[in-house]
């Protein structure tokens, strides 16, 4: 599993160099609609280059970052101590450490595939339950067009495949170390070593059970590097 604290430090030269991370943000922003004084929680915001954009697009808007790293908990707070509208707290999204429905808009990036399979039912919940009736949930991450389970081919040949769009499409933009990043990752995701991926089917079926309702789902270019971004709404009546 990857040492977060240590990677922390190097987290913002690489990934912002990464072209696909830098619209996946903005293609979320777009998603959550027009603004306001929305309350919003960041699930594993990491050194906090989505909450930055979020204070850029939506000058209303007030956010909660949770991670439980403590490298990437220095670097956010850090960022934003002059920042009135952020706060932070150290949890993960099994265990949010938050009252309920206290939020318009749950976004997380690129967090929740090191959720254990057998955890994502308890995630759906944590992020429906902090969510205010009618809110909006925006997550993205990288997804497998396969179900599967290790040592099955056709699961493998995906991850493989997509690992590989992903490197190709980092070392044409000049993203070297995010290249490396990809392919280092692979043996990890193979392996299901704090690498989860799964299919985009498997967290709508989780989150629609936590009462999640009108899920969509929208591709980040390059299609075939599985990066997408799910959109789904607490209803208003209770679930």
């Amino acid at each position: 599993m990857a040492d977060w604290d240590s990677f922390s430090r190097d987290y913002d030269r690489i990934f912002l160099e990464y072209r696909q991370y830098l619209d996946s943000i903005e293609m979320m922003l777009d998603l959550i609609g027009p603004d306001g004084e929305v309350d919003i929680i960041d699930v594993g915001c990491g050194t906090g280059n989505l909450t930055a954009r979020v204070l850029e697009r939506f000058p209303g808007a007030r956010v909660l970052g949770v991670d439980p790293s403590d490298g990437m908990k220095d670097i956010y707070t850090g960022r934003f101590c002059q920042e009135r509208r952020v706060n932070f707290v150290t949890g993960n999204a099994l265990k949010l450490p938050v009252d309920d429905e206290l939020f318009d808009v749950v976004l997380s990036s690129l967090a929740l595939h090191h959720v254990l399979p057998d955890d994502r039912w308890r995630c759906a919940r944590q992020l429906a339950r902090v969510l205010k009736p009618g809110g909006t949930l925006v997550y993205a991450d990288l997804f497998t067009d396969v179900e599967g389970s290790l040592e099955d081919p056709a699961w493998c040949r995906d991850v493989i495949e997509k690992h590989y769009a992903a490197a190709l499409h980092c070392l044409e933009h000049d993203a070297y170390e995010m290249m490396m990043i990809m392919m280092g990752t692979l043996p990890r995701t193979l392996k299901q070593d704090g690498e989860y991926l799964t299919t985009e089917e498997t967290w709508k079926a989780e989150f629609e059970a936590a009462g999640f309702t009108g899920l969509e789902v929208v591709s980040v270019p390059p299609h075939e590097v599985g990066f997408r971004i799910m959109k789904g709404v607490r209803p208003l009546s209770s679930r």
